[in-house]
């Protein structure tokens, strides 16, 4: 018999939870704003009024009277109600994830770009839409690792991640806080870059299209490779600095230096 421990590693297990977790969540938080925005029937509010008129009425029968089947009835008509909360409770780690993203790509992407497009319309830079995006991309993924304190500052002090006056709410911004953590933010943004380049150079070279435009693709493609640019070199400087000392020191040596 297969041990399965042997055949997938514990990583690849908690990975898969994990996953699933956010795909569920997902789900069902999607499934809530589709209802909540389609149910515009006037039966549909009747039937909420009805249902918590009668788990009212239940629930003041049970408290005065006692009695069993009484208080399965109650218990019958609560079961939706805990049904609801429980997939409340499974989507709350994915609405904060997903939350998390949002600010994120608002603060680090959406912002540089937005203001790079009003300065150019007010100082007439004559910067082209192509030339903007890329700034905004590099910028925005230049900042979000090399200057990550910067952009879980500025979200966290975001509306729902700015509370705590409850458990799972600073629980949620302690989620969003480990989201945010520059070597998560790396991976995400080199996985991003990767499967978005990997789709668009082989549809390119297969169907000789672009994936969305000329222009988006060049500046993604720009963007990435200043990104690799900045995070190698980032990288270097800590091997720099530690020859810098010997650097300045070798300095100091000639200019006291006197025969």
């Amino acid at each position: 018999m297969i041990k399965w421990k042997s055949v997938i590693s514990e990583r690849a297990i908690i990975i898969a939870i994990i996953l699933s977790i956010l795909v569920i969540g997902g789900l069902i938080f999607y499934a809530f704003v589709y209802l909540l925005y389609h149910i515009r029937n006037w039966w549909w509010i009747a039937g909420f009024v009805l249902f918590f008129i009668l788990l009212g009425a239940v629930s003041y029968l049970f408290a005065r009277f006692k009695k069993e089947f009484i208080r399965k009835m109650e218990l019958i008509l609560l079961s939706p109600l805990f049904a609801i909360k429980l997939l409340l409770d499974i989507a709350k780690p994915s609405l904060y994830i997903f939350m998390s993203f949002f600010y994120l790509v608002m603060v680090a992407f959406f912002i540089p770009f937005a203001l790079l497009k009003g300065l150019n319309i007010l100082l007439s830079w004559n910067l082209n839409y192509s030339s903007m995006l890329f700034v905004a991309f590099a910028f925005g993924s230049i900042i979000c690792v090399h200057q990550s304190k910067i952009v879980q500052y500025i979200i966290c002090n975001l509306p729902p991640l700015n509370r705590e006056e409850h458990k799972f709410q600073k629980l949620g911004r302690d989620l969003a806080k480990y989201i945010l953590h520059p070597k998560n933010l790396s991976f995400i943004l080199f996985f991003l870059y990767f499967i978005y380049l990997a789709i668009s150079g082989f549809v390119q070279l297969q169907y000789t299209v672009f994936l969305i435009s000329e222009e988006i693709d060049s500046a993604i493609l720009k963007a990435f490779l200043v990104f690799i640019a900045c995070t190698n070199m980032v990288t270097k400087s800590r091997d720099v600095d530690l020859e810098a000392k010997d650097l300045l020191k070798r300095m100091y040596n000639l200019i006291n230096a006197h025969d």
